[in-house]
């Protein structure tokens, strides 16, 4: 290879030899010169001497003050006065002919490539061999026309660049000359030999054969190459865009298109998957191995078209089969083909969001099957395993792709809320309802109870489907129920997770959604310290009377669950001092409050000495206040019963029929009336010493149910009617359609039904809240 040093300052040679080459005429000047470039194509070896002599030859050519007639009829035009001007003013007067060199290097540099042209064309080469040749004449070439760049740097910085200025385009410099030369007289006339051997390299390569890559690179190189500089970005790849991409494009096109038919027609979908992945990534390797990179979209493009594209349908009827059999790698493989395609996906994602509803109404019909009335727990953890199921499916396969992400919260929200569970009772409350209950099966201490952070994990799982529920105020309204009665019977297993849950419910649907709630939770504190503060004061009073084990709960109006008492009971003795001691207490602590006793709430320990063993029995105030009147009676007529207590006859009877259930209490008729005597069982046996008797019968858990039910409905009514004056107090004038969508749009908890809107807008213009503009009905204005 020539040895030279390409970058250096270039000084006037002239200078420090003036009349060196002073008598030699332009012929010898060009002929010394074209001797240097014979050498430089030739591979020989120059000095950095010889190369400075060159360089010197070229600036002598372009400096020499005669032969400028001759330029008069050159094909590159004479100087303009401008330029004559110029030129005159120079030192020495000397004339630029740089366009006689030029002309002579253009001449040179066609001369030969004609002849390296003929030696490919006479030898006949073909394929890898011709590929082989053509690289080695390109390497070698552009090599040779640097270091001629580089001694016609003179020419280059003073003749071409004032061409150019001028606006003559079609003068180069030497390096783009040299390109320009090479598609000329090289690429043009071998082009299609050439892009038909790269192309059948290539699809040897596809065919699995090992090939020459390097061949295939440095070609395609020589088309990247030949773009020009100074133009425009996208035309520089012009020459590689029409001589080579659109060939490559069409064959790959034609390849696949041939493979694929074939391929899918003899082999199931989930091979074909594999295939048609394979193939994309190789040829997206190809393109980083040997293709310029402004191919690559197009290539996917085609690829995609021909592989994936013309064979969605096959895909879409096949996709169900993969999803029964649970192949998310399969599926995870097809959305990634499918994933090129613009609206490719929306139907893949319309069958993922009918397969999981499918699935997750299967899940719950299984349940309702398997028992007459639902466990919540079942329920949950069912609906849960779903979710889990194809969660996973949309974060593995679908890579938490939006849609597919929005496909399986539709999904899930449609079989939440509307299943055989919900359908069986009538209710589409259900669902909220046994979340709820699951969550008190968690959150209640019980000897099967988890450690702390695994209930967190199925807290943060119960949160997950929460978010599917669209009636949130029944969740609510059952929540409230069930948490005030952990935190009145002390039998949550943490305070710690009571108040994380209560603080995952806010952080969904805000603070007014479980003010209550933490009001409630508050107020658990609170008593703490009260009573703390009430068991000093019995110290301080120096009370004889019993407090051991006596505790209260001051519960906020409005925040608890509990309605007041319509009707006061008769308080045993046993009871009344410590009862009115604590409301004394009470009475000095908050002056102006007032104590309204929830007796139904209450319970005590009662210890039962009829009969060895002893045994304890726990019991709301009601069970305490009935027996305690057997203290020193063993037979009570029911009348008498009734008087003695001031329990309501419907309830007493209720209590009564239970206590005769738990065989405590027996009754010398079937069906207790007022003239029944109820006894004490002095015979009442029980393997427990300590017996809980304040147990709620199934119907009623039932009744309690059915009422939360209804009372989750007459609170909508209530809501749909502030949110209404709310508006109309905002608006002042609205439309029917326009009020009854911004209720919609406000009331998040529930979806409010179009019926119970109208009903709630007939209410509030009866009690003159709201009007119809006079002569538009449908328009309704707000009364001040």
């Amino acid at each position: 290879r020539i040895q030279i040093l390409f970058e250096m300052t270039y000084s006037n040679p002239s200078t420090s030899n003036p009349h060196a080459h002073k008598q030699k005429d332009l012929e010898t000047f060009w002929m010394d010169l074209k001797m240097g470039i014979d050498q430089v194509y030739n591979k020989e070896n120059i000095s950095k001497k010889r190369y400075m002599e060159l360089y010197s030859c070229a600036y002598d050519y372009c400096a020499n003050v005669t032969g400028d007639n001759n330029s008069k009829n050159s094909e590159f035009g004479k100087p303009n006065k401008k330029n004559l001007r110029a030129n005159n003013g120079t030192k020495q007067g000397a004339r630029f002919i740089g366009h006689e060199l030029y002309k002579k290097i253009k001449d040179y540099l066609e001369h030969y490539l004609q002849e390296c042209k003929t030696g490919i064309v006479e030898k006949d080469l073909q394929d890898e061999v011709l590929l082989d040749h053509y690289t080695k004449q390109w390497s070698d070439f552009q090599f040779g026309s640097k270091v001629l760049n580089g001694i016609c740097q003179y020419l280059n910085r003073h003749w071409v660049k004032r061409k150019r200025e001028e606006g003559n385009k079609k003068i180069y410099e030497i390096s783009d000359l040299a390109l320009v030369q090479w598609k000329e007289h090289m690429l043009a006339p071998l082009n299609y030999q050439i892009t038909r051997a790269i192309l059948r390299l290539i699809e040897k390569e596809r065919n699995g054969e090992v090939v020459n890559t390097g061949l295939i690179k440095t070609a395609i190189e020589s088309f990247v190459q030949l773009g020009l500089k100074g133009v425009e970005p996208e035309q520089r790849l012009q020459v590689y865009h029409q001589n080579f991409e659109q060939h490559f494009l069409q064959e790959t096109t034609s390849y696949y298109t041939s493979e694929s038919m074939l391929f899918i027609q003899q082999n199931p979908i989930p091979e074909y998957l594999k295939k048609a992945e394979r193939r994309i990534t190789e040829e997206r390797e190809r393109c980083e191995k040997y293709l310029h990179e402004s191919t690559k979209n197009e290539l996917e493009y085609r690829c995609t078209q021909v592989l994936v594209e013309q064979h969605l349908q096959i895909f879409y009827s096949d996709f169900q089969n993969l999803l029964n059999d649970d192949r998310n790698e399969d599926i995870g493989r097809m959305y990634r083909l499918v994933q090129g395609l613009p609206l490719g996906l929306q139907h893949l994602k319309q069958l993922l969001e009918e397969h999981i509803l499918k699935e997750g109404l299967k899940a719950v019909q299984r349940i309702h099957d398997d028992n007459e009335s639902i466990d919540p727990k079942t329920y949950v953890q069912s609906i849960l395993e779903v979710h889990k199921k194809f969660n996973e499916l949309v974060t593995t396969a679908f890579d938490k792709n939006t849609i597919f992400v929005q496909a399986l919260d539709k999904a899930c929200t449609g079989f939440v809320n509307k299943n055989t569970a919900s359908e069986s009772a009538n209710n589409s409350g259900k669902s909220p309802e046994l979340l709820a209950r699951y969550c008190n099966l968690l959150l209640k201490k019980s000897a099967r109870n988890p450690e702390e952070e695994e209930i967190e994990t199925v807290l943060n799982s119960v949160m997950t489907l929460f978010k599917y529920i669209t009636e949130k105020d029944v969740f609510q309204k059952f929540y409230r129920n069930l948490l005030a009665g952990r935190l009145v019977n002390d039998t949550s297993v943490s305070h710690d997770l009571e108040g994380s849950m209560i603080s995952k419910l806010k952080q969904a649907c805000g603070f007014e959604y479980t003010s209550k709630l933490q009001k409630m939770y508050t107020d658990t504190h609170t008593s703490k310290d009260l009573n703390d503060r009430f068991q000093d004061y019995c110290k301080s009073n120096q009370s004889t009377e019993p407090y051991q084990g006596f505790s209260v709960m001051i519960l906020s109006d409005g925040s608890w669950p509990y309605q007041r008492p319509t009707v006061e009971i008769n308080i045993p003795k046993e009871l009344r001092a410590i009862h009115d001691k604590f409301a004394q207490f009470y009475d000095k602590q908050h002056s102006g409050r007032k104590l309204s006793w929830l007796y139904t709430q209450s319970k005590g320990e009662i210890e039962w000495i009829k009969k060895k063993p002893n045994h304890r029995f726990q019991c709301s105030t009601y069970q305490t206040t009935i027996l305690l009147q057997y203290k020193c009676r063993d037979s009570i007529l029911f009348s008498e019963l009734q008087t003695n207590t001031g329990i309501e006859r419907e309830k007493l009877e209720a209590l009564v029929n239970q206590l005769i259930k738990f065989n405590v209490l027996v009754c010398n008729q079937t069906n207790v009336g007022n003239d029944s005597e109820v006894s004490v069982n002095n015979d009442y046996t029980n393997r427990k010493i300590r017996v809980n008797l304040a147990v709620p019968l199934k119907n009623e858990i039932k009744t309690e149910s059915e009422q939360t039910h209804q009372s989750v409905k007459d609170d909508r009514m209530w809501m749909i009617q502030a949110c209404i004056v709310r508006i109309m107090k905002s608006r002042k004038q609205l439309k029917h359609s326009l009020l009854i969508a911004e209720v919609m749009k406000q009331l998040q908890n529930f979806q409010p039904s179009i019926p119970g809107i109208k009903k709630s807008i007939g209410i509030l213009i009866e009690k003159d809240y709201i009007a119809r503009v006079d002569g538009e009905n449908d328009t309704y204005q707000y009364l001040a």
